[in-house]
C-alpha cells in the first residue's frame, strides 16, 4: 500500500506538469502561428499588394487557411493582430524631437521624422483609411496617431504658440504635417520624400512666422545678415 500511495502522490504531479507544458506548447504555437499572419498581411501591403487575400496570405505565412479561420474569430481580431505587429515594426522610427533650441533645427527634426515615418507606414496605413469606417478598432487607432503627432508638434512648438496671437496655429501645423497632406504630396503631386519634405520644412517655417506673437521676435542671424 506504501508503495502504490508513493507511486499515486508523484505521478500526479508530473501528470500536471506534462498537461501544463502541453498547453504551453500549444499556446507557443498559436501565437507564433499569429504573428506569422499579421506578418505576412503587412508583409504583403508593403510589397504592393492592396488586398491580400486569405489565400496569398496563407501562402505567406505557412499558416493553412483553416488554421488562419481558426486563429481569428472575425476580421477585428486579425486587425488587432495586425496593428499589434505594425506597431512593434515602426514605432522605433520615432525619435525624440527637441523642444527647446532654434526653431530651424527644430522644424528640421521634425521634418525629418516624419518623413521617415509616413514613407515607412504608407501602404499599411492606406489600407486602414479604407477600412476605418468598417472598423472601429482601425477608426480608433488612426485617432489615438493623430493624437500623438498633435501632441508632438503642442511640444516641439510650446514657445512658438505659447506666444502665437493666432489660437489656429496649432490646428494649421497639424494640418501641414499631417499623413494626410504628406500622403498627397507624395502621391497626388507625386513629389519625391526630399521634395516633400522640403516643402514641409517651408510651410511649417512660413505658419510660424506669420501666425504673430504676444510680444516682438528677435530676428534670427541669417535674416540680420539679409538685411
Amino acid at each position: 500500500m506504501g508503495d502504490s500511495a508513493d507511486v499515486a502522490g508523484t505521478a500526479a504531479p508530473a501528470t500536471h506538469a506534462a498537461a501544463d507544458a502541453a498547453t504551453d506548447g500549444r499556446s507557443r504555437r498559436r501565437l507564433r502561428n499569429v504573428e506569422a499572419v499579421a506578418d505576412a498581411v503587412l508583409d504583403l501591403l508593403n510589397e504592393g499588394v492592396v488586398q491580400p487575400t486569405a489565400q496569398e496570405v496563407s501562402d505567406r505565412s505557412g499558416v493553412s487557411m483553416r488554421s488562419i479561420f481558426r486563429l481569428f474569430q472575425d476580421v477585428e481580431a486579425l486587425h488587432a493582430a495586425a496593428i499589434e505587429r505594425q506597431f512593434a515594426r515602426v514605432s522605433p522610427l520615432l525619435g525624440t524631437l527637441p523642444t527647446e533650441g532654434p526653431v530651424a533645427e527644430r522644424i528640421e527634426a521634425l521634418a525629418d521624422d516624419r518623413a521617415r515615418f509616413f514613407d515607412a507606414v504608407a501602404p499599411v496605413r492606406r489600407l486602414a483609411v479604407r477600412r476605418a469606417q468598417q472598423s472601429p478598432l482601425i477608426e480608433g487607432e488612426l485617432a489615438r496617431s493623430a493624437r500623438y503627432f498633435r501632441d508632438q508638434l503642442a511640444a516641439v512648438f510650446a514657445a512658438e504658440l505659447a506666444g502665437a496671437a493666432d489660437p489656429l496655429l496649432l490646428d494649421a501645423l497639424d494640418a501641414a504635417t499631417s499623413w494626410e497632406a504628406w500622403d498627397r504630396l507624395r502621391r497626388a503631386q507625386q513629389l519625391t520624400t526630399a521634395e516633400a519634405r522640403r516643402l514641409m520644412v517651408a510651410t511649417v517655417s512660413a505658419l510660424l512666422s506669420c501666425a504673430g506673437t504676444t510680444r516682438p521676435a528677435r530676428p534670427s542671424k541669417k535674416k540680420q545678415k539679409e538685411r
